[in-house]
């Protein structure tokens, strides 16, 4: 009779268990329940009883905090009321970042801002004037927002320093540097402390927590980036910076780990495997899947699974892919992307054209 310990390299083969296989996207819906409890938050004030809270921004990042709350992150946000029509009063309150706190299900409840109805002012920094941006310098930089995450049991975001540039609207903007702000209680932003920006690369536009470290994603110029912090050092100068194959202190020997990613992208770990989504760098109508077996890549299989049907005329979308995990059910996993205009008056005549839309990407079991 033939047994299993005669056949030793066989015994080895069946404990060792099979690597996880990629997940592949078998089927995109939108998501009419998210998008639309979001847009009807808008047009009925944000949450706020005067109806000057949260009418429509970009960024669309989510963090879970520690109580069971969403923390939602937005960049450029005007803030209502919402006309009858949907469409903005050309006096409408326009913020650089604000903050939307919801329940664990990720419908909206709260705005989050500085100032006084009267006079609003951003989460974040100064609150210069709506574009179009003078690049003269009567116009103060501003922050962005990049990813967020709860480390060391503080919500800790990163924030983009923006400054106006001698440029075509509404591309009259550039990246100055990289910052870090910790939220204490009640989540009141501390300082924004400035952090690793060398060799052009925005980092914090993805954050992922996996295997006792916090991997922090950059983007340059349409090249994606990867460094790491251990749980609970986020905010200190200890990263190590990933070289294509292995790890450096040195942040001018981060590597370019994959090319065409947006300004923004999202990396989520599903069935076992990490999925990158994301648009193409530079304004093209689809979003895509690829996979890989770590955090570091490299990401394969690279497929087209939406084509954003918003995208016409002066209305461009996709761009600035987020994923949700807190808010996907198993098999599948909930994102969003970013609609807005080559020109502000789209904004002002529908504030849908400066709202994201949801998606759900439901993945082979």
């Amino acid at each position: 009779m033939t047994t299993l310990s005669a056949h030793p390299a066989l015994a080895l083969l069946l404990l060792v268990p099979a690597p996880a296989k990629p997940p592949v996207v078998v089927g995109v819906r939108p998501d009419a329940g998210l998008t639309g409890a979001w847009h009807r938050f808008g047009d009925a004030g944000g949450g706020r009883a005067d109806r000057r809270g949260w009418a429509a921004g970009d960024g669309t990042y989510s963090v879970p905090l520690p109580d069971g709350r969403v923390a939602w992150l937005f960049g450029d946000t005007f803030l209502g009321p919402v006309d009858a029509d949907g469409g903005l009063p050309r006096d409408a309150p326009f913020l650089h970042n604000s903050m939307v706190v919801t329940g664990p299900d990720g419908r909206p409840g709260t705005t989050a801002a500085r100032g006084t109805p009267a006079a609003p002012r951003s989460l974040l920094g100064a609150t210069p004037t709506a574009p179009p941006w003078n690049p003269s310098g009567t116009n103060p930089r501003w922050y962005w927002p990049g990813d967020g995450i709860v480390d060391g049991g503080r919500l800790r975001v990163f924030a983009y320093t923006i400054a106006p540039a001698d440029a075509a609207p509404p591309w009259n903007f550039r990246w100055v540097r990289n910052g870090l702000v910790t939220f204490g209680r009640g989540l009141r932003p501390g300082r924004v402390r400035r952090t690793y920006g060398d060799g052009g690369v925005m980092w914090g536009v993805e954050l992922l927590r996996a295997g006792g470290y916090v991997y922090v994603y950059g983007s340059e110029a349409g090249h994606m980036h990867l460094a790491r912090a251990h749980n609970g050092h986020l905010a200190e100068r200890s990263w190590e910076f990933y070289t294509g194959s292995g790890w450096s202190r040195d942040p001018k020997a981060s590597a370019r780990i994959a090319d065409n990613v947006g300004a923004s992208y999202s990396v989520t770990r599903v069935g076992g495997r990490y999925v990158l989504t994301t648009t193409d760098a530079y304004l093209g109508h689809d979003v895509y899947a690829a996979t890989a077996s770590t955090p570091t890549g490299p990401f394969t299989g690279r497929t087209a699974v939406y084509t954003a049907p918003e995208g016409r005329g002066t209305i461009y979308a996709p761009y600035n892919v987020a994923a949700h995990p807190e808010l996907s059910r198993p098999g599948e996993l909930v994102i969003s992307y970013n609609v807005n205009s080559e020109k502000l008056d789209d904004l002002y005549a529908d504030a849908d054209n400066n709202r994201a839309r949801f998606l759900v990407l439901r993945f082979a079991r």
